[in-house]
């Protein structure tokens, strides 16, 4: 099912959407774009492209090779402990694709 059949009928309130948050965090001033001017309609925009702020992008390639690397270290010394002889119930992290991208943010 596209987005577009899924969104028809749906009313939004653009009050965050529509606020100048640069102005509101350095000035304190609490300004609103008119939703039909050139600045309104490019965050509405934004709102619906469905592109969030914080979790845009993915997290460094470093920090992701650095996660897997201490979760598979973790893993292995666990495995190592059970092999042992250590009388106690081994417990694995799984991986997740995007388990990393979480951690960074």
């Amino acid at each position: 099912m596209s987005r577009t059949i899924r969104r028809r009928d749906q009313q939004h309130e653009y009050y965050w959407v529509l606020r100048d948050w640069k102005r509101y965090f350095n000035e304190g001033l609490q300004f609103r774009y008119e939703p039909y001017s050139k600045e309104g309609r490019r965050a509405i925009a934004i709102f619906h492209s469905d592109k969030s702020v914080t979790m845009g992008d993915a997290a460094p390639r470093w920090y992701r090779k650095k996660y897997d690397h201490m979760r598979r270290t973790r893993n292995n010394r666990v495995m190592k402990l059970w092999l042992s002889g250590v009388d106690f119930d081994p417990v694995f992290e799984a991986s997740h694709k995007h388990e990393a991208n979480y951690t960074w943010w």
